[in-house]
């Protein structure tokens, strides 16, 4: 059995970033921290997915999204989809905002509530599964899970 990769996308809590690679690595997970330059006149979404390209993960991916990087997941999966990449679930961050669109989401979707300042209804009104771990070690065998083929 093959493992994919995990994409984490960017986002402020660098803690959680450096705690979610050591776990993931404990587990033997692939993890793609995807660093974006400090200034760009490009669009926040096309570095994003370039990054991605230039990285070359193995699929399937399984997408970590910050609640800053949550709005770019149509581009993200429309991108991943032209380049024949399988993504097989997204896992959202503390998400604030609804990313839906008509070509997203194109996996299963997992909301994980790291505060509860966060809470939103989005779980519930769009039918995604709210999570919940005691431990970043249980997320992280969660992600290699779903990145199993």
């Amino acid at each position: 059995m093959r493992t994919g990769s995990i994409i984490a996308l960017p986002g402020d809590d660098l803690a959680f970033h450096a705690a979610l690679t050591s776990a993931l690595q404990a587990v033997g997970g692939q993890i793609f921290t995807i660093d974006l330059p400090p200034v760009s006149p490009a669009p926040m979404s096309v570095l994003i997915c370039a990054r991605i390209h230039a990285l070359g993960p193995a699929p399937p991916l399984v997408v970590v999204a910050p609640a800053s990087s949550v709005q770019y997941l149509p581009a993200l999966a429309l991108a991943q989809r032209t380049a024949h990449r399988r993504i097989a679930a997204y896992y959202l961050i503390d998400p604030l905002t609804d990313p839906t669109g008509p070509e997203w989401p194109d996996a299963p979707v997992y909301v994980i509530r790291q505060t509860s300042a966060a809470a939103t209804k989005l779980p519930e009104l769009r039918g995604w599964q709210e999570i919940h771990f005691n431990a970043i070690a249980e997320l992280a065998a969660a992600l290699v899970a779903s990145a199993r083929i």
